[in-house]
């Protein structure tokens, strides 16, 4: 896995677990932080797939 790699799967995972924390706060209510954060883990994994 090449270091650029590693420091975009490092901020997907942070965007995710900020969302996450979002989400949490709002009560699991905000469709728009629900949307990021569904296509945050999309991204997510459709990266670590591709390395």
């Amino acid at each position: 896995m090449h270091c650029d790699d590693k420091r975009t799967l490092s901020v997907l995972k942070e965007n995710i677990i900020n969302y996450f924390n979002e989400l949490k706060e709002e009560d699991f209510d905000n469709k728009i932080i629900l949307k990021k954060f569904n296509d945050s883990i999309t991204e997510y994994n459709e990266c670590k797939l591709s390395i």
